[in-house]
């Protein structure tokens, strides 16, 4: 649900898109407005709040294409940084073509606020400054009026105009949040799937939205000669795939997930050499910590702990290699492809 001062600026933002088309006609026509050059610059750690041409492209709903010139004296600049409790502050500031800021602005967003919106609202205060602080022309001198006027009576007096009719164009709402795919690579350690802790590797990918992500990843551990299970010697290796649902508050993710696959075994110190491959299938849950260090990229590190619902012992030869399969935890860590 939204704040009273979130609900104000969001009416605020559809009187401004309805008067926009006549502000840029009358703008795009005498060109008065003075041209600026923009400068947005980010923290690292806030890479959705870094896209200028975003910010260009939501500063041209009120304002002229032509008042964004990279080659202007006169700026806006813009700075986007994160708070300690996960929020966003925002700094703004409008100079003149001798370097002299006009106006400035300040604003704090809570750590719900994501970053397409903190890019919004801050074009819609910059095009509200701009237009504020743009030098006001000067009055021209009245043109005389022709030495013989043609007469012509005066009008009757308008009789005070009924209201408007609405406009057939309903006001541009805000485009939805950006969805973003990605894609992992790396390696992990698990214990609880075979006899001792065993390395493995990780394929990963996915869909991001600012809170919400749906992600598929399969991991695959190669024939490892483990800890013997009671007197027998045993060789496993184990395939998996697992599809999660996990919500974000950068830079920490938590996931639900679903798992299934299968786990080979060998037992090795018996007459006979004994083999066999089951299936299982359970739940679990994750957390993780996604640290961005370019605009495309991240380092994750993951821990989950997950329970199988279903999954029976590996009975290659009596007695089997274990009764169960045991809960079991994994952890590791990937390289992030974010596009």
């Amino acid at each position: 649900m939204m704040s009273h001062t979130d609900l104000g600026r969001f009416w605020s933002a559809v009187g401004a898109a309805a008067l926009g088309v006549a502000w840029s006609s009358a703008a795009l026509a005498a060109d008065e407005l003075p041209h600026h050059r923009v400068e947005l610059t980010t923290e690292r750690t806030l890479p959705g709040c870094s896209d200028a041409f975003e910010f260009k492209a939501l500063l041209t709903n009120w304002v002229p294409v032509s008042t964004i010139d990279p080659t202007a004296a006169r700026a806006l600049v813009v700075r986007i940084r994160r708070l300690p409790d996960g929020g966003k502050s925002v700094d703004m500031t409008i100079s003149d073509e001798n370097g002299v800021a006009v106006s400035t602005d300040h604003r704090d967003y809570s750590p719900q606020t994501d970053c397409f919106k903190v890019l919004y609202w801050t074009a819609f205060d910059a095009a509200t400054r701009i237009r504020a602080a743009a030098p006001k022309e000067e009055e021209q001198a009245p043109t005389p009026p022709p030495a013989e006027p043609p007469p012509s009576p005066k009008p009757a007096p308008c009789p005070k105009c009924p209201a408007c009719p609405p406009s057939s164009k309903l006001p541009t709402a805000a485009p939805a949040p950006k969805k973003r795919g990605f894609v992992a690579l790396g390696g992990f350690v698990s214990s609880g799937l075979m006899p001792d802790w065993a390395p493995g590797l990780r394929v990963a990918g996915g869909v991001q939205l600012p809170q919400l992500s749906l992600e598929l990843d399969a991991r695959w551990m190669p024939l490892w000669n483990t800890l013997p299970a009671g007197s027998t010697e045993v060789e496993a290796h184990t395939f998996t795939v697992t599809g999660a649902g996990c919500l974000k508050r950068a830079p920490f993710v938590g996931c639900l997930l679903l798992m299934g696959g299968a786990v080979g075994a060998a037992a090795l110190n018996r007459w006979y050499v004994g083999h066999g491959v089951q299936g299982f299938f359970g739940v679990g849950a994750r957390s993780a910590v996604e640290l961005p260090f370019a605009e495309h990229f991240a380092v994750r590190l993951d821990v989950e702990v997950a329970i199988p619902l279903f999954g029976t012992g590996l009975d290659t030869i009596e007695p089997s290699l274990w009764e169960t399969l045991r809960p079991f935890t994994t952890g590791g860590g990937s390289l992030m492809y974010a596009f």
